[in-house]
């Protein structure tokens, strides 16, 4: 399985049949795709409302072709945005909702506002995360972090009321930056709090959590999230399943013996993967 893949309607490459032959010659018997949901407001990256019903197309016709072959699977990666953030976020969401997704990916990319007051996104550049850092934060990237962190919990509390299959994403991408920590400590004990709070909320949502491999192909060098926090994710019991964040279909199992490998060192033996609507749980290969 591979459920955060990024189609060309967003920042991703590749239609829904050239990751369907990608993920049958590398031996999936599922495949999910997921293409950064519209946002209300300016974005470069995420997919327009008016793609949607396409892409929602697109992706319902490689099911039907591929039907027997392989399970293709209808989901976007939808960005948590607070009400404090995008008042209507709500509403609007509830119209993508509307086009009968299969599963979701949550996650978490927009924290405040830059100082023009544009919704900002953690991820775009390093050097858009140190200009926010000092000019909104003062330089204190511990309340950077928390904050990110306070979103994640805020998203698991919400998703439960979607009612669909949903994937937590790149948990702890707020590492991102943090290469060989040049912003913070990754073992402080107030961050470990805060990864520990975010865990319990996903666990206390049943949500899965995805390895995601993308971090692998990053200057920082490990996947999100990090080795000792998907340990802690085995000790509590959260499922977990495989992503390579794929923006392109010849990334659609990249890094995915790592993943494996790092998971069964962590203690995990099975990985969830998707019927339908349903999660399962199957033996790790």
């Amino acid at each position: 399985m591979s459920y955060h893949n990024h189609l060309h309607y967003c920042d991703g490459s590749g239609t829904a049949v050239e990751y369907a032959e990608a993920a049958i010659a590398a031996g999936l018997d599922s495949l999910g795709l997921s293409c950064h949901a519209p946002v209300p407001f300016p974005s470069e990256w995420n997919m327009s409302l008016e793609s949607l019903p396409a892409y929602c197309a697109e992706v319902r016709a490689a099911q039907e072709m591929y039907r027997g072959r392989l399970q293709i699977l209808l989901g976007v990666e939808l960005d948590y945005l607070s009400l404090d953030l995008v008042p209507q976020s709500t509403a609007f969401q509830q119209h993508i909702f509307s086009h009968h997704l299969d599963y979701v990916v949550a996650s978490v990319h927009f924290v405040g506002r830059d100082p023009s007051g544009a919704p900002w996104t953690i991820d775009w550049t390093e050097e858009s995360f140190s200009h926010q850092l000092e000019a909104v934060y003062r330089g204190d990237i511990q309340a950077l972090v928390e904050e990110y962190y306070r979103h994640v919990v805020a998203m698991a509390e919400v998703a439960p009321q979607w009612g669909l299959p949903v994937i937590v994403g790149h948990l702890d991408k707020i590492k991102m930056w943090n290469f060989q920590g040049r912003y913070f400590p990754e073992d402080a004990p107030w961050y470990k709090a805060s990864v520990e709070t975010a865990l319990q909320a996903i666990r206390e949502a049943g949500l899965v959590l995805e390895i995601n491999t993308a971090g692998l192909r990053t200057e920082h060098g490990e996947p999100y999230p990090a080795p000792w926090i998907l340990r802690r994710s085995s000790e509590l019991g959260i499922p977990v399943t495989i992503s390579s964040d794929a923006h392109t279909p010849d990334d659609v199992v990249a890094q995915f013996p790592e993943a494996l490998a790092l998971l069964r060192d962590v203690g995990y033996t099975s990985v969830a993967v998707l019927d339908g609507r349903h999660w399962n749980l199957k033996p790790l290969p």
